[in-house]
């Protein structure tokens, strides 16, 4: 191919053409997968990768991963090579799973979004086809339509009032409008208008072009060339607990000096005074939390894409589950986006249509009667109107679909089902009457037209709502004969629209006009869409999703409050509310529409969106976003759902934008944080009770972590107490309190990020995103906790002296701190599992993860081996303990377990805030 001679932009149509071996027909398969072999595919690559072991060393900019060096230089530097050795396993294993879980996420979120494939619409062999747009290749005829996002360099060589955005690559804020004619200068990017780059996406109209650019040789891939990929910028939850994990840091940095200080006054020599203040500092260190976090919320994010809810954030996955209001769309979201012609009314006479779904299978009856052959080829002129004004393709079932079914929008994809019942041949007609031009639908005019050439006679064919049709018409067919339309027809027209609207109808009229030639090829818009006469209307039912009604209670009985936002017209969205169950029966079903909305009050539209249960019908896109807007203002955490490019203003704006997968633009999966995959109001409602439920996951293991903090806290203040006061060795050596987190514990506070949903979950109120994990009655429940953990420990630990009449050796102090050991870690065990759930420790739940079983079993199999296994046990300064010390810790469990158990019910009688410690807190399960 020649196509380095000069730049495609200041060639014509014909020399590109040309130069690029291809032909507006398209190319063959044949020719592509050459033209793959040679060039390769049409995507972007990584220039520049930042190393791994870079990648690895930057896990030490941590400072509390220096921390724990700068104790393990001190460690090592006064003799005690066991804690140094521990303290840099701990350093490895914190930094080695920081880095794991960085890049397990970064892997995870780039195969989730694989999952979601650009699209192109691209001719081959003469015949449209929709592919991934990573097959294109150059010379490739592609069309470009609203809303979607331009997937190669494209010289345009045909055009319907087109404009790109093109703010992500020239930096200019409004639409670019494009032609096709050529340029004869150099001139820079923003001033190739022939041009529609990648990257960039189409804000009105249509357009036809040749690829003459793919991947990394695009205007993209060049400036992608010159830059690092953004980092994954880390989640308000994960902020959080580094802010938490600094402060922790601090406050365990000057109690360990207070530590340190005291335990030189009450005369412990330096060394094992400054070794016992090394290890209380690292020890009380959470290093473990952002690791688990980042884990939860990866695996979350899987476990939702394979739910069909594609998380592109994964702070998406947490603020999922602090939404209080969901803004919904109801075409495809709600119902099937499978529209299916019903009824049609021409002439004045209702026609009923039989069949359902897109196959092209029915009957045209009438007052019960079915409609012959020459009957209905006396009706071909109003259906062909709805196959002219048509972009969509309907395709036969094949190896791949067994189902009938469309490519393009499914309101068109119906009209065309309607056209194949009434006996018109689609591909004959297409032929038959040559396309001159066509005027694109937008949300503004509400209609869409397309001019026409048959046997030498220039016709406009119009579909679109029924006020914009009516508004533009003046004339109509009735009982064979066209007459003008009166006001009176005017309104008994709207009153057929909306009753048919009150039965989930949507309707659409049919227009036409003859013009001439100069008017169809140069006139404008308003000039051709006027003087209509209308053919007649046509009904058809979008059916709602079988398991929608489902997930309107769930999310209602979650206290998630409800809007329909939409477009259509409102009997229709009222409709379809019912059949959803929308206000569970006890919410009368309000309507406002955008006329309505345009001059009521913020306070009074806050008012409204906060109640739920209300319908916003025929909005426009200022209208959605200033919704949204009021809510946000409000404090409240709002989802809103949409598929179009006007959505993108009210999905970028939201505090989760919510895209649809299967019929969204591009422009729309853009703006979003998360994609349904399966256009479902269901699984955007599952995704919710997964943010709830990971929320509510991570936050037991920071309670639970903190709770065996505050235990470790106040057996050393007591054990230097006891130092001082009556000689005893320390209860508890370094090397076993690091043990307690490394080791006993933290296997079984990662399980608690498979817990599954508890039955509650559902039914308490969205928590407030402005609500920290660690609040004044959560560190109240920790210090008490920690506190009773604590001081069971030290009971055990003097009661063994006291049973051996105070002995102290060697052996009977490796025994005793194996006691206070294991009766905090037995403890904590027991914390974690009544941290579980909100009905504490005796519940079913229980036993709903395996995994946190095993980890347990693991977590009992390290206190037994470092109590009974003699070269571990040896390690660890340990002993091992005799039946006796095992009733004893036995006992202790059993005290902790009852007043834990005994305060979860009493405060739950009294309604006291404290309900929610004992795991969690009630507002967030």
């Amino acid at each position: 191919m020649n196509i380095h001679t000069q730049p495609a932009y200041r060639q014509s149509v014909d020399d590109v053409l040309k130069n690029y071996q291809t032909k507006k027909s398209g190319l063959s398969t044949a020719e592509v997968a050459k033209r793959i072999e040679a060039n390769g595919y049409n995507e972007l690559v990584t220039i520049k990768a930042e190393p791994l072991w870079r990648r690895y060393l930057r896990q030490f900019q941590d400072w509390m991963i220096i921390l724990l060096l700068v104790s393990a230089v001190i460690s090592g530097y006064l003799g005690d090579v066991r804690t140094t050795v521990v303290l840099i396993a701990l350093v490895l294993f914190n930094t080695i799973i920081g880095f794991a879980q960085e890049f397990r996420a970064e892997k995870t979120m780039q195969a989730l979004e694989k999952l979601v494939q650009a699209r192109a619409e691209v001719y081959r062999s003469g015949k449209l086809e929709e592919i991934e747009s990573r097959c294109l290749v150059l010379g490739d005829i592609v069309r470009l339509s609203e809303g979607e996002s331009v997937p190669a360099d494209v010289r345009l060589f045909q055009t319907m009032a087109f404009a790109t955005n093109d703010f992500a690559l020239t930096g200019e804020s409004d639409p670019t409008r494009k032609y096709i004619h050529v340029i004869r200068a150099d001139v820079p990017v923003a001033n190739r208008h022939n041009i529609a780059y990648a990257g960039t996406t189409t804000a009105t109209g249509e357009a036809l072009g040749v690829v003459i650019a793919i991947g990394m040789d695009t205007e993209l891939g060049r400036i992608a060339s010159l830059s690092q990929s953004a980092p994954i910028e880390p989640s308000p939850l994960q902020l959080e607990l580094r802010h938490i994990a600094r402060y922790v840091t601090y406050g365990v940095t000057v109690l360990s000096l207070v530590l340190l200080i005291v335990a030189i006054a009450i005369h412990l020599p330096f060394k094992d005074a400054l070794l016992f203040a090394v290890g209380f500092a690292s020890s009380l260190i959470p290093q473990g939390l952002p690791a688990e976090v980042n884990t939860s919320l990866a695996q979350a994010a899987g476990k939702m894409s394979r739910a069909k809810a594609l998380v592109k954030k994964l702070s998406a996955v947490e603020t999922l589950g602090a939404t209080h209001v969901i803004c919904t769309d109801k075409t495809g979201t709600l119902t099937k986006n499978e529209m299916t012609v019903q009824q049609v009314s021409i002439g004045g006479v209702a026609y009923q249509i039989s069949g359902l779904g897109y196959e092209p299978t029915g009957q045209l009856q009438t007052k019960g009667k079915t409609l012959s052959k020459t009957e209905i080829d006396g009706l071909s002129g109003f259906f062909r109107t709805g196959l002219m004004a048509n972009n969509a393709r309907l395709l036969a079932p094949d190896q791949q679909q067994s189902q009938w079914r469309v490519l393009g929008d499914p309101t068109e994809g119906a009209l065309l089902t309607l056209a194949k019942k009434a006996g018109l041949n689609l591909e004959a007609e297409a032929q038959a009457n040559e396309e001159v031009r066509e005027l694109p639908f937008d949300s503004a005019r509400k209609r869409m037209s397309s001019i026409r050439r048959h046997a030498g006679e220039l016709t406009v064919y119009v579909k679109g709502a029924p006020e914009a049709i009516i508004e533009c018409s003046t004339h109509i067919v009735l009982h064979g004969k066209i007459v003008p339309l009166t006001a009176a027809l005017r309104v008994t027209l709207m009153a057929q629209h909306v009753g048919l609207a009150e039965q989930a109808m949507r309707n659409l009229l049919f227009a036409t006009r003859h013009i001439d030639e100069a008017l169809a090829k140069k006139g404008e818009i308003d000039d051709i869409e006027v003087g209509l006469t209308i053919q007649g209307m046509v009904s058809m039912i979008d059916p709602l999703r079988d398991a929608v009604p489902a997930a309107i209670k769930a999310a209602e009985a979650a206290h998630i409050k409800i809007n329909i936002v939409t477009g259509d017209f409102a009997p229709t969205a009222r409709a379809i509310a019912r059949q959803a169950g929308l206000g569970n029966g006890r919410d009368k079903i309000i309507v406002i529409t955008g006329e309505e909305l345009q001059v009521m009050a913020d306070d009074e539209v806050q008012r409204h969106a906060l109640r739920g249960s209300i319908i916003f019908s025929r909005v426009n896109p200022e209208d959605k976003m200033r919704i949204v807007s009021l809510i946000k203002k409000a404090g409240k955490v709002v989802a809103v759902t949409g598929d179009g490019i006007n959505d993108a203003p009210a999905l970028k704006h939201a505090n989760i934008g919510v895209a649809m997968g299967l019929t969204g633009t591009d422009v729309a999966k853009q703006a979003s944080e998360l994609v349904l995959l399966d256009d479902s109001f269901a699984t955007l409602v599952a995704a919710i009770r997964q943010g709830r439920t990971i929320y509510a996951n991570i936050k037991k293991g920071v309670l639970s972590c903190f709770t065996s903090n505050a235990a470790e806290m106040v057996v050393n203040f007591c054990s230097l107490i006891l130092v001082a006061t009556f000689g005893l060795p320390l209860a508890i050596n370094v090397l076993q309190i690091l043990a307690v987190d490394l080791l006993a514990e933290l296997f079984p506070i990662a399980a608690l990020g498979r817990d599954k949903e508890e039955g509650e979950l559902m039914q308490a109120r969205p928590r407030n995103q402005k609500d920290h994990i660690l609040q004044k009655v959560s560190i109240i429940d920790i210090l008490w906790s920690g506190g009773l953990i604590g001081i069971l420990a030290i009971a055990n630990y003097l009661f063994f002296f006291g049973r051996h009449d105070g002995v102290i050796n060697p052996q009977t102090i490796a025994i005793a701190t194996t006691l206070t050991y294991t009766t905090i870690v037995i403890c904590q065990l027991l914390n974690i599992m009544q941290r579980r759930s909100v009905h504490g420790l005796f519940t079913r739940y229980q036993f709903s993860n395996k995994t946190f079983w095993f980890a347990m079993l693991g977590s009992i199999g390290v206190v037994l081996a470092i109590s009974y296994v003699p070269a571990i046990s040896t390690f660890f300064k340990s002993g091992p303990l005799a039946l006796i010390d095992w009733l004893y810790i036995a006992l202790a469990a059993i005290i902790f377990v009852a007043v834990r158990e005994a305060n979860l019910r009493l405060t739950r009688n009294r309604k006291s805030p404290l309900v929610a410690v004992p795991s969690l807190g009630a507002q967030f399960i």
